[in-house]
């Protein structure tokens, strides 16, 4: 076999790999608001809009439709605190209302005409938001001025399979590998716009790992759509001595095995293979 037969075999081969290689895109994410929305009591299920969390890419758009017979608004903003971002006006029952998102942050929503209906957005892909936390104090002492960033998450997953929930451990230490001791913290497990998981844990003087368990997947996580997972610190103590205290720990994305990363390497194996053999004219018996 020729040089030139061995070199267009590797650039087939590298095309038919890259043509499976799955690329991201903007995308648009529905969200409603739902039949009976207008009337106290869907902000104790959170159920005001559906759904009421989600985390999207950078440049993704959102789409709210009014579902109900009641009038709302889309409003950006907190404690009914319109901050300007974004507002639908008047949105009449049947009519739809859309923003696309382009910079990283958290964006809190609600409705001018029904305040306990709230919702947010997460842009949180390619990077996430810098907090400056400064020392973290418990009562009268400051802990050797212990910050978020000294502290390290270790998340160990599960895959992400349809009809299957996932199974995450999870240990918080000190950059010297210490236990981190009476940390309270929260976990999500964002999958698209699903919420698989949202709770807190607890880390108690010498305890490592927690287990946490989410709620099945619809669908399988892919390299399009990972499964997110994320550990924020909340709080340091007990009793008295609570400190409320807010920053991420870690992140983590659960993809396929056999997923992107994984391609990529076959293909430059493969190319390796058909390079080596070019030189040596050995074909190798496969």
């Amino acid at each position: 076999m020729t040089n030139q037969k061995l070199m267009m075999t590797s650039m087939i081969l590298t095309g038919l790999i890259l043509t499976i290689t799955p690329f991201a895109f903007a995308e648009q994410v529905s969200i409603s608001l739902p039949q009976g929305s207008g009337v106290p009591g869907c902000d104790e299920t959170n159920e005001c809009f559906l759904p009421y969390m989600v985390t999207i890419n950078p440049g993704d758009e959102i789409v709210w439709s009014n579902d109900d017979s009641a009038v709302h608004t889309v409003t950006s903003g907190a404690d009914t605190t319109a901050d300007g971002i974004f507002d639908s006006s008047m949105l009449m029952a049947g009519k739809t209302f859309s923003h696309t998102f382009d910079t990283l942050g958290e964006y809190d929503y609600f409705c001018l005409v029904h305040p306990w209906m709230v919702g947010q957005v997460f842009v949180t892909v390619g990077g996430g938001i810098e907090k400056d936390l400064g020392a973290i104090t418990i009562g009268s002492t400051v802990e050797s001025n212990t910050q978020i960033d000294n502290l390290v998450a270790d998340i160990v997953s599960s895959d992400g399979s349809a009809n299957e929930v996932i199974t995450i451990d999870v240990t918080i230490t000190e950059l010297n590998g210490d236990p981190a001791e009476h940390i309270t913290y929260n976990i999500q497990a964002i999958h698209g716009t699903m919420v698989l998981l949202n709770e807190e844990g607890h880390m108690h003087k010498g305890t490592m790992t927690n287990t946490h368990t989410t709620s099945a997947l619809t669908i399988d996580a892919s390299d399009d759509s990972p499964v997110t997972i994320t550990v924020n610190a909340v709080g340091f103590g007990h009793d008295e001595q609570y400190q409320e205290v807010f920053g991420e720990i870690a992140k983590k994305q659960v993809v396929p095995e056999f997923g992107t990363i994984a391609m990529m390497i076959l293909a430059v194996s493969i190319i390796s293979i058909i390079g080596i053999t070019a030189k040596s004219k050995i074909i190798p018996r496969l």
